[in-house]
């Protein structure tokens, strides 16, 4: 604009002297034209920047990693006037990081129409992608002036992590102890006696203990309460969205959500019973949700994406136990991809008969790595919690060596 500005100034000067030189009518009129042609651009800048309308549009609201974005921006010049050069900004980021870019784009749009400019956008990593066209720049016919008018219109599409069932031969449920619970059966009967399933008519071979005396004087007929079968959820996954310094924290929560995912949707396959849960730093509470089919993962995997990374996992383990300590399991999993003597001492007050830390081991620096090889795993087992490595770079082979015992 610059360069544009000091043309338009040439151009003045240039007619201007022609007009002195000449002393003509028309030359006058010319110079005097050119003299105020920047009020005239000001003016039309400005009253088509209040006139025209943009929207921002996501015409997909899920997609997996890599898939295309598609976005579009639709905008209406209500305005006789049609405008040579608009400029759009657009701006995204995946939510787990602060990391922003920026997508300019230029059209135009003649008078009182519409038109409609569509973009595309990638992510190669999970997580909820924000979208917000930040700004509109209007100019006028010669690029003397623009106005900038905000405009913050925002869309979110969730790109949608990876998770397969975990094939390994090694991968095999030996978890047959059945904890406390409160959830029971909605399809069958058990016998469980602090709750009721249902209440049916007498059969030939029911144990005189389950008549329900008062129901059956009243129903003239002899009526059998049949007990409730408690639910095995017996399995914890914690998730640490705990963000190490000096990591790439994107590829850190690709990684650690894969891993979760991917046991968790086995775990389903297994007919296991479990609970997924992480804290979630943005509303500082800690979610818990018990996990029997795909949907529920489903419900689970929204939870993580709209959670944000934290860097203090000693207290996302203790806002664990603070809601939830009295709860009792057959196994712990605690997926991480940084460790400290501290987390392990707060795991060991997790009430569980087995615990295992599944730690991201090429996510940190090397000096890390040994650190952790040489303090925090001698203090793990002799807790007796095990640590179980998983390459970065090749989640879908080390978690298949993954034993459930």
């Amino acid at each position: 604009m610059l360069r544009n500005k000091l043309r338009y100034l040439f151009l003045l000067a240039f007619v201007g002297v022609l007009s002195i030189l000449y002393n003509i009518y028309y030359m006058t009129i010319i110079f005097l034209t050119v003299a105020a042609m920047p009020l005239l651009m000001i003016g039309y800048i400005f009253y088509v920047s209040r006139k025209i309308d943009c929207k921002l549009f996501c015409s997909v609201h899920v997609v997996n990693k890599g898939e295309a974005i598609p976005i579009s921006v639709q905008i209406y010049n209500p305005t006789i006037f049609p405008i040579s050069n608009i400029k759009l900004f657009l701006t995204y980021k995946n939510t787990y990081s602060a990391k922003q870019y920026t997508k300019e784009i230029q059209i135009s749009v003649d008078g009182r129409t519409g038109t409609s400019v569509s973009s595309k956008i990638y992510s190669d990593f999970a997580g909820n992608i924000e979208i917000t066209l930040k700004k509109i720049r209007i100019y006028d016919y010669i690029k003397l002036f623009s106005v900038r008018r905000k405009n913050c219109e925002k869309g979110i599409v969730a790109v949608l992590p990876s998770y397969y069932e975990l094939m390994g031969n090694n991968f095999t449920l030996k978890n047959n102890t059945i904890v406390e619970s409160d959830h029971y059966s909605t399809v069958k009967s058990g016998d469980d006696p602090s709750e009721v399933f249902a209440i049916r008519e007498y059969k030939e071979g029911d144990r005189l203990q389950r008549i329900h005396w008062k129901l059956s004087m009243k129903q003239n007929q002899l009526m059998i309460k049949e007990f409730s079968d408690p639910l095995n959820c017996s399995v914890l996954l914690f998730v640490n969205l705990g963000v190490p310094q000096g990591n790439n924290v994107l590829f850190y929560m690709d990684s650690i959500l894969e891993s979760a995912l991917s046991l968790s949707y086995t775990l389903i396959l297994n007919k296991q019973i479990h609970y997924l849960s992480w804290y979630d730093a943005k509303n500082e509470i800690c979610r818990r949700i018990r996990i029997m089919q795909e949907s529920e993962l489903y419900e689970a995997m929204e939870g993580l994406l709209n959670s944000i990374s934290y860097r203090n996992s000693v207290e996302a383990i203790s806002n664990y136990l603070a809601e939830f300590g009295k709860e009792a399991y057959t196994d712990l999993f605690y997926i991480t991809g940084e460790l400290s003597e501290q987390e392990v001492n707060m795991l060991s007050h997790i009430r569980t008969q087995r615990s295992q830390i599944i730690y991201m081991s090429n996510l940190n620096k090397l000096s890390e790595r040994e650190y952790m090889l040489d303090k925090v795993i001698q203090q793990s087992e002799a807790m007796g919690i095990g640590v179980f490595n998983v390459d970065a770079s090749d989640i879908k082979k080390d978690m298949e060596q993954l034993r459930l015992e």
